[in-house]
Order: structure tokens, then C-alpha cells, then sequence
């Protein structure tokens, strides 16, 4: 039986194998990494690709051998994920199949699902993925790919919170929509 391996990237980065919270993953480097390969979970990466993204002002060679010694550290770190990240040469990707439980997948996910919603089952859904959104993505990288991402995310957050606002008001469950504008309100401060 595989274990069921859940990974926050938002708010504060956590990993928990079968609700057990795993340690000795407190490299920024490291957490940046895993959070760049979840993040683009759809596809296979190039080494290379990734080698230069880390380390762009370090040789080629030198960038491999770092992407090659933290994919090490990260499988024995994490052993679990061994089966789920699948590596070869020249690519790395994820098994589609992989047991991973993502909250930015859950959040936009929900989002998604939300769309084709109405009423109070829309409510119901945006609010499951609004309480996914614990913070910004991972808000310890301070890499300049994860900028887009990170600003996506939020403005996605603030979108939904809006519209979780204005579907309490159109209910007349004035307290919830306050509470709601009020999370708004410390998300995006300037918002009015």
C-alpha cells in the first residue's frame, strides 16, 4: 500500500507522509525545488532547464551536479516520493499516478470547479478552496520564477474571496460576507 503524501506550499511549506509531519526539509533551496517540480507536475522538465533555473551563474556542469545532489538529498530526505518522480538522463517528471495531495491543486481545483456552480453549492466549493490558501506560495523563495506564480495565486484568492462576499450578500448572511471582506481586506489591504 503506497503512503499518501501531502505537501503545503502555501502559507507556510509542510510535508506530512500519512498525516506524519517529515522533517529535514528546511533548505530554502530544497523546498524551492520540490515546489518548482509540483508546480509543473504536468510535464517533464529538462535537467538542463532546471539546472539553469537554479543555478545560472555557475557553469553548466557545475549546475548539473548541484541539480544532481539536491535530487539526492530530496529522494532520501523524502523517500517516498522515489516512485512518484520518475528521473532519467535528460528529464524528470511526475507518475501520473503519483499518491500526492497538493494544496495549490486543491485550490485551483476548486476554483475550476466552481466556475460551472451556482448558488450555494458555488459558495460551498470557493470556500473549500479558499481555505486552502493558508498564505502566499512558498513565501521563503525568493527565486524570480516563482514571482508569476505567487502573484497568480493571490490575485486568484482575492477573486474568489470576492466572489464568496457577494453570494453571502445575495443569501442576506451579512456576517459571513463580513467575515469574508474582511479576510479580503487582509489579503490585498488597497482593495475597497
Amino acid at each position: 500500500m503506497s503512503s499518501a503524501v501531502q505537501i503545503r506550499l502555501l502559507g507556510e511549506f509542510s510535508v506530512a507522509v500519512d498525516d506524519v509531519a517529515v522533517g529535514g526539509l528546511n533548505s530554502a533551496r530544497l523546498q524551492a525545488l520540490l515546489g518548482y517540480l509540483l508546480l509543473h507536475r504536468a510535464a517533464p522538465l529538462s535537467r538542463q532547464q532546471l539546472a539553469f533555473l537554479f543555478w545560472p551563474d555557475t557553469s553548466d556542469s557545475q549546475a548539473q551536479t548541484n541539480l544532481r545532489q539536491l535530487l539526492h538529498t530530496l529522494r532520501r530526505r523524502l523517500p517516498v516520493l522515489a516512485d512518484s518522480l520518475v528521473i532519467d538522463e535528460r528529464t524528470l517528471r511526475w507518475r501520473a499516478d503519483a499518491a500526492i495531495q497538493l494544496d495549490v491543486a486543491d485550490f485551483e481545483i476548486a476554483l475550476t470547479r466552481a466556475k460551472d456552480l451556482t448558488g450555494i453549492e458555488r459558495l460551498k466549493v470557493l470556500e473549500e478552496g479558499v481555505d486552502n490558501y493558508r498564505g502566499a506560495l512558498l513565501p521563503d523563495c525568493y527565486d524570480d520564477w516563482i514571482a508569476l506564480e505567487r502573484e497568480r495565486l493571490a490575485q486568484a484568492y482575492v477573486a474568489a474571496l470576492e466572489q464568496c462576499v457577494l453570494l453571502h450578500e445575495e443569501r442576506r448572511a451579512y456576517k459571513e460576507a463580513i467575515d469574508c471582506a474582511r479576510l479580503l481586506l487582509a489579503a490585498d489591504p488597497l482593495h475597497e
